[in-house]
């Protein structure tokens, strides 16, 4: 049930401010590295050695537990079986933890729920923070279900499961999805090394 979680931890760096290199295999499973290690291998990411790591915002120092919502995320998240650092590491990617977010294509709040989603789960206010956290938990629960691979299910979660399904069941060729996929395991993997 779980097997979608391995690639997290397949030599993604424990910083995000290094090289990282990817490589798609033929099931649409992206593998990271901070190195090339063969010819298929491309970069993602090329940080300067210069470069010192940005400061990030507050709410990314701190712990889950410390962020807010947390107790909303922990119910929702067992509610439907999902790691609750898996959620933060959504929310803090979708809305960066603002319950009154309005993106251009019209995701409303903290899991940035489009409208049709947010009918589908019986959103009545998708500004309120447990209606919302709710109902994508449990689709984010869904999608892992119907796609039964993390990096699917988050390309699904940004670009919609038709998409992915339109694209053979692969993460769609669009920069964005491409980006949120590798920025949100990013954020979750951070998440697990804080509150180890």
């Amino acid at each position: 049930m779980f097997k979608y979680l391995f690639i997290i931890f397949l030599g993604i760096s424990s910083s995000v401010y290094a090289d990282v290199w990817f490589y798609e295999d033929q099931n649409g499973v992206m593998h990271f590295a901070q190195e090339k290690k063969g010819s298929k291998w491309r970069l993602l990411m090329r940080t300067p050695k210069s470069l010192n790591p940005p400061k990030a915002k507050s709410t990314q120092q701190k712990a889950p537990n410390q962020r807010p919502y947390h107790q909303l995320i922990v119910a929702s998240a067992r509610r439907h079986k999902l790691d609750p650092a898996l959620v933060h590491a959504v929310i803090a990617t979708e809305s960066n933890y603002r319950a009154d977010v309005v993106s251009r294509a019209g995701a409303m709040g903290l899991m940035q729920l489009m409208p049709a989603t947010a009918e589908r789960f019986s959103v009545t206010d998708p500004f309120m923070p447990e209606q919302n956290i709710e109902a994508g938990t449990r689709y984010l629960r869904w999608l892992l279900n119907e796609f039964e691979s993390l990096q699917l299910a988050l390309a699904a979660y940004n670009s919609g499961e038709n998409t992915v399904k339109r694209y053979g069941f692969a993460i769609p060729p669009y920069k964005e999805t491409q980006n949120y996929v590798t920025k949100v395991i990013e954020r979750y993997k951070k998440n697990l090394s804080l509150v180890q």
